[in-house]
């Protein structure tokens, strides 16, 4: 670990058992691939060595009678829950909400009030854990959908806390998410939002959590950035490997050659067909069951040819939908044994156990074909064991396009797991592939797995992290300043000192306060004198930027010797002269208007505004939670529909579809380049204004944010009457003058 920092590991399983037998315990190391990722950082640097916390599965009187036989590279730190709780926790809201709900099977929820409750209280009693061993620059990297609830946990006991989070299973599409509780949704999402850093095995993953937050909380986001109480938090895709020299290493260890060869002989007249997976719904077993019946009645030739071995090693043995699942497969292995075996041939060999490592990769690496195809899965490690062991780069991977894993073994076979002809037909072109072309499609998959295995995984996310930390402010300083009378003062210096200022003001909700009717918040005398005063000073250049029409700011404004930006930079105005700034006819708006007229209809209070290049749709007056939830539809419906010279801009109470062209940032940025100006201030309340906040980042460019929310902006003003208390002190003769 770099700059002597501690990682703290959370996950819910320790990485090792106790087992007692014949009166004697020891310890069983596990061997899962989080272990191996974990053991293969560098803690050389670390100034104490890492610690790993998890729910204990043994009693505090074994921890405290066994625990010096545990290996000490980590220090280990058991959570012990109460044993309701325990159950509730992980078989009740765990495995049966989020694990079915996570990999698409909401008819499978079960979702019980008592198991979310649980839920809460594990996640809140690992909380604690974790703030009493969490010391300053230690990071804290929390493992998977049993805590989702924890970076904000500990965040509020720990708030500079350096935390990242990691999903080991699917992040679905927001819609599938809809069927929780909003409370329950709520919960999860702002957890995962108490992290610095977020990580998924997949864009796609990435992009579903990202709707998610925008839609259900209101959370923005950019370029996998988001802003969110004042703390940046970033979001990313980490596909997890494999320890890929154990696997592939292991192809000529004496103890695998030996499995392997008696497994050839003893299929030596037969092809070979090869699963392995856990006892799930999830993975498809029961499909590919389905699959082989369809060969051999698509390809009857190849019947007493061909033998499928199928290994289910057990899982969850306490959950219903597990144990049906083990009498559906073994009725099914027998309906097909029995339809198509012979005294001499079984078409299925199957197993129900765990498989010692020796004889699992002589299973890899003994069959012709590899058939791994889950409905769904977030990764499937697997499938990359099997690629990673073919040092003979012979046999073919027939993997299910539902899986993580598909995104990089490019050149297998991709099937469909609901559709058993396809299967069928794969497994026959898998069956009779030329060794060349297996081998060539095994040499490139193989590269992929080598050059991002386990290790590199595990660095390159604890590398982001780190990133993270350097970037967030770790200081009582916040990502945004309020401005107080230190930091007026400064800004207040550097506009005395300055010889030319350009002020760049929004209108709404900055300069006036919004009304429900826009036609009703014409500018108070106190504005126009203030604005009048400043823009009287010879060394002052004041522009109103602002998505108000040029007739309504003319109207208004006109008369000021200022000049103006309307609709966000469709129209300037300078020197009395307004020009319009982009080339767009408006057509797209008889697309759009009719969806907001829609939206009109459903949310009562809610009213369109047009202007000459865009179109918005207010919810000020609407019933606050129903003008939200569709603001939230009508964000996502737009994004989907509209053509990409289209941007839609999730402001304050509005909804405003305008042109790409019209931006307030390329308007900013144009006139702060205009002239060498001494003192730039940009303030504004909204989220057109951010496009402001973001161009203009030089030392002597003031980015102000109006109210609450997440901004770029470099400082904060609590409402209108800030604003105007800092203009007004500014447009005062005694800061002109020299001090």
């Amino acid at each position: 670990m770099k700059n002597n920092n501690r990682l703290i590991i959370v996950s819910y399983r320790l990485p090792f058992s106790f087992e007692t037998a014949s009166g004697s315990t020891t310890v069983k190391a596990s061997a899962g691939g989080l272990v191996t990722a974990m053991k293969s950082l560098d803690f050389s640097e670390a100034r104490e060595k890492p610690v790993w916390i998890g729910c204990a599965d043994f009693s505090r009187r074994t921890w405290e009678k066994y625990q010096h036989l545990v290996n000490d590279d980590f220090e280990f730190v058991p959570v012990f829950l109460e044993r309701k709780i325990q159950q509730n926790f992980y078989n009740g809201f765990s495995n049966s909400v989020l694990w079915p709900l996570f990999h698409y099977f909401p008819t499978y929820v079960d979702y019980q009030e008592r198991d979310f409750v649980a839920y809460q209280k594990a996640n809140e009693t690992v909380s604690e854990t974790v703030a009493a061993v969490v010391q300053p620059q230690d990071i804290v990297w929390v493992h998977d959908y049993h805590f989702m609830g924890l970076p904000k946990l500990i965040r509020e006991k720990k708030p500079e806390a350096t935390i990242g989070f990691f999903l080991h299973i699917p992040f679905p599409s927001y819609e599938i998410l809809r069927i929780l509780p909003y409370k329950v949704k709520e919960y999860l999402l702002t957890g995962l939002l108490g992290s610095d850093l977020i990580g998924f095995h997949t864009n796609d993953y990435n992009i579903h959590f990202l709707q998610s937050i925008q839609i259900n909380l209101g959370v923005q986001h950019k370029i996998w950035k988001i802003n969110y109480q004042d703390r940046l938090i970033q979001s990313d895709s980490f596909p997890v490997g494999i320890n890929y020299s154990l696997y592939h290493d292991a192809y000529d260890n004496e103890d695998v050659i030996a499995e392997r060869e008696a497994l050839k002989n003893a299929y030596q007249d037969t092809k070979i067909i090869f699963s392995v997976d856990r006892l799930d719904y999830t993975k498809g077993v029961m499909q590919r069951l389905d699959a082989l019946e369809a060969f051999f009645a698509r390809y009857p030739e190849w019947i007493g040819r061909l033998t499928f071995i199928l290994v289910v090693v057990p899982s969850r043995d306490e959950i219903q939908k597990y144990g049906e699942r083990k009498v559906m497969i073994e009725q099914a292995v027998g309906r097909i044994n029995g339809k198509y075996g012979t005294l001499i041939w079984r078409p299925i060999v199957y197993r129900y156990g765990s498989v010692p490592f020796p004889q699992l990769v002589a299973l890899y690496t003994a069959c012709d074909v590899a058939l791994i195809t889950p409905i769904r899965d977030g990764m499937n490690l697997v499938a990359k064991e099997f690629v990673a062991t073919r040092k003979d780069h012979q046999g073919v991977l027939i993997l299910s396009e539902m899986t993580g894993a598909a995104n990089e073994l490019s050149t297998a076979l991709h099937i469909n797991p609901m559709d058993e002809n396809e299967v069928a037909d794969k497994m026959k072109q898998a069956l009779e592939m030329e060794p060349e072309e297996q081998a060539r499609r095994i040499a490139i998959m193989q590269r992929r797995l080598k050059d991002y295995d386990v290790k590199k995984w595990a660095n390159s996310f604890v590398e982001s992290l780190l990133n993270m930390e350097n970037t967030q402010h770790k200081d009582p300083t916040p990502l945004t300043t309020p401005l107080n009378s230190e930091s007026e003062l400064s800004i207040r210096e550097r506009y005395a000192q300055a010889r030319s200022r350009l002020l760049l003001l929004d209108y709404d909700g900055t300069l006036v306060n919004y009304k429900a009717k826009p036609e009703d918040a014409s500018p108070p005398a106190e504005v126009i004198n203030i604005l009048g005063r400043l823009a009287s000073r010879r060394e002052n250049y004041v522009v109103i930027i602002s998505g108000r029409d040029q007739q309504t700011l003319d109207e208004w404004l006109g008369f000021l010797p200022i000049d103006m930006v309307a609709e966000h930079g469709s129209y300037i105005k300078q020197k009395g002269l307004w020009r319009r700034d982009i080339l767009d006819d408006g057509s797209w708006k008889q697309i759009v208007s009719p969806l907001l007229v829609d939206f009109v209809t459903r949310c009562p209070g809610s009213f369109i505004e047009e202007k000459s290049h865009s179109l918005a749709w207010h919810y000020r007056s609407s019933e606050s939670e129903t003008g939200f939830v569709r603001s939230r539809e009508l964000i996502n419906t737009l994004e989907n529909l509209l053509p990409y010279q289209l941007r839609v801009i999730d402001g304050n109470c509005v909804v405003e579809i305008k042109s790409t062209e019209t931006d307030k940032g390329k308007v900013a940025k144009q006139l702060s380049l205009a002239r060498p100006y001494d003192f730039v201030l940009a303030i504004g309340d909204d989220r057109t204004d951010e496009d402001m906040f973001s161009a203009l980042t030089l030392e002597n460019q003031y980015t102000v944010k109006v109210g609450p929310g997440t901004t770029s902006a470099a400082y904060r003003l609590e409402g209108v009457e800030e604003v105007l208390g800092l203009l007004k002190d500014f447009s005062a003769d005694w800061v002109n003058n020299t001090w």
